[in-house]
């Protein structure tokens, strides 16, 4: 327990300290700010992040969702961009850091939402910015790859970026019921709360080399759902 509060208040530390120090709005100044802050709000909740690969100069990153912890992960990696879903926005505290941070929020249900959103990438991209996005739409427990949405790989496609395909896997000890990945109808709070008990939690990325993306944006989404599925099998099978 006393382990569990103490990293509830470095971590409401370190969020304060993001919210004083304000970036400036180039898409890259609000990168580099979340890469600073997410090594900081790792080592707070005691969470280590280990890389296998390298995503290179690719334009964007792709892989499989298990939660918010991805995002302050991926973003100890380098400075990138995220796609999230919009009502991440209105989460207490992490919803305005995400912001923060030029987070593209995506109302996926709004065909001219994703339109939108699709353009934003292209001008983070522009910019020096890689950005990250999960084609699933949404997260899992990790245990196999959801099927993939067509319409982000659109910009990819259209403008032939070079993309990197990973996958994401947590490893966690702690009390019965500790676990990193968050999704289906779990709550924010009780979900976090219960995870800072945990005794060692990490995170493992495996990226696989960057392919420039050409063809039909479907196929695409069929044939890096495959890809990154083997990654995260490989991941399974294998420890550090």
């Amino acid at each position: 327990m006393g382990r569990q509060w103490l990293r509830i208040a470095w971590f409401i530390g370190r969020c304060a300290r993001a919210g004083l120090d304000r970036p400036q709005p180039a898409a890259l100044r609000r990168a580099e700010w979340s890469h600073r802050h997410a090594i900081k709000m790792v080592r707070a909740i005691g969470m280590k992040v280990e890389v296998e690969g390298d995503p290179g100069d690719a334009h964007a990153w792709v892989g499989n969702h298990l939660g918010y912890l991805d995002v302050v992960g991926l973003a100890t990696v380098r400075p990138v961009s995220f796609v999230a879903k919009a009502e991440v926005e209105k989460w207490p505290v992490l919803g305005g850091l995400a912001a923060r941070s030029g987070t593209i929020f995506l109302e996926r249900e709004r065909r001219m939402a994703v339109a939108g959103a699709t353009e934003s990438m292209s001008n983070r991209v522009e910019q020096g910015v890689p950005v990250v996005f999960f084609p699933e739409g949404t997260s899992s427990a990790g245990e196999s790859v959801l099927p993939f949405h067509a319409p982000l790989f659109g910009p990819a496609v259209a403008q032939g970026w070079k993309v990197a395909p990973f996958a994401l896997r947590y490893e966690v000890t702690g009390p019965a019921g500790t676990q990193a990945a968050y999704w289906g109808d779990m709550s924010f709070g009780p979900h976090f709360l219960s995870l800072l008990r945990h005794r060692t939690l990490r995170m493992r990325i495996r990226f696989g080399s960057p392919v420039r993306m050409e063809g039909d944006r479907k196929a695409i989404a069929r044939e890096w759902h495959g890809k990154i599925g083997t990654l995260l099998q490989d991941l399974r099978g294998t420890r550090m």
